[in-house]
């Protein structure tokens, strides 16, 4: 699955705080974690900056299909303008690294 960061960002404050007021509910039912993991998507942290009226979150998901299942009822809801950029993790840049390097001409001694 391929890794994504969302930089979600909220343009209305009273959509905000009806979106966290939904996101205490179901925080605390424990249904969040329940909506963070299915098959084909994995939510793996989300970090608020609530006074910025942003959030960001690292997901792996399977393709685009999950991220707007995830995803598309809180935009839908609450208006949150939200970018994806896939990402890599530490050991994938390594090993596209150490292929891209085998792949480059030596460099010359400057």
């Amino acid at each position: 699955m391929q890794l994504f960061l969302c930089d979600a960002q909220f343009e209305d404050i009273d959509l905000q705080k009806a979106a966290y007021a939904q996101f205490i509910e179901l925080w605390e039912s424990g249904a969040m974690a329940k909506e963070d993991k299915f098959e084909g998507f994995e939510l793996l942290f989300r970090v608020h900056a609530p006074g910025e009226g942003r959030v960001v979150i690292l997901c792996r998901a399977e393709s685009d299909k999950q991220l707007f299942t995830h995803f598309a009822p809180w935009r839908a809801q609450f208006g949150i303008v939200m970018e994806f950029t896939p990402v890599m993790s530490c050991q994938d840049v390594v090993d596209a690294h150490k292929d891209l390097f085998a792949k480059l001409p030596p460099r010359s001694a400057v």
